[in-house]
């Protein structure tokens, strides 16, 4: 990246990673700060952000919130310097894994408790969908084993998290 902007194929990477993020439901703004830290060689400040992304302040502090609690921005600092600065945080794809596989157990918790119910206990597609994500859940954390088993091998941050048993596992544990 130069210092006085963003080159034409960065920005077209840039707004495709806007793009990209949209569809995915994220703000097209997140996609694109997400774009340039994965491009920013440095750690930048939101004034930067602003400037580069030609976008108001406002809308870099409201979106870096939401990358920050999705694990995918990391706050930095510059010795010497009292000015908040962001980075693209690596560990970041290791949380999103966490994520989905918190999703999948919150998913079938809820179709295990409809089951549950009494006029709901026969009803093969919520059974269909509790299976659905055990099986989804399973598949997650051996992705999320493989990926940080190749990420520890490269230098960096690394991370640290540990998959949690599933609610079936943890049930079955106890029996």
């Amino acid at each position: 990246m130069r210092q006085d902007g963003v080159s034409a194929e960065e920005e077209r990477f840039i707004e495709s990673m806007g793009l990209f993020f949209e569809r995915q439901g994220v703000p097209r703004i997140g996609g694109r700060i997400l774009g340039l830290l994965l491009l920013s060689e440095r750690p930048l400040a939101p004034g930067e952000l602003a400037q580069l992304l030609r976008v108001s302040p406002a809308s870099i502090s409201t979106n870096i919130r939401q990358l920050q609690a999705g694990g995918l921005v990391d706050p930095a600092s510059i010795p010497g310097d009292r000015r908040h600065y962001y980075v693209f945080n690596s560990a970041g794809w290791d949380h999103r894994l966490e994520l989905a596989i918190s999703a999948m157990d919150a998913l079938s918790q809820l179709c295990q408790d409809a089951l549950a119910m009494p006029g709901l206990r026969e009803r093969h597609k919520l059974s269909e969908a509790v299976e659905f994500c055990d099986f989804y859940r399973e598949e997650l954390v051996g992705v999320a084993e493989r990926w940080r088993a190749r990420f520890t091998r490269k230098p960096g941050p690394q991370a640290t998290t540990a998959p949690s048993p599933s609610p079936r596992t943890r049930r079955n544990a106890l029996r």
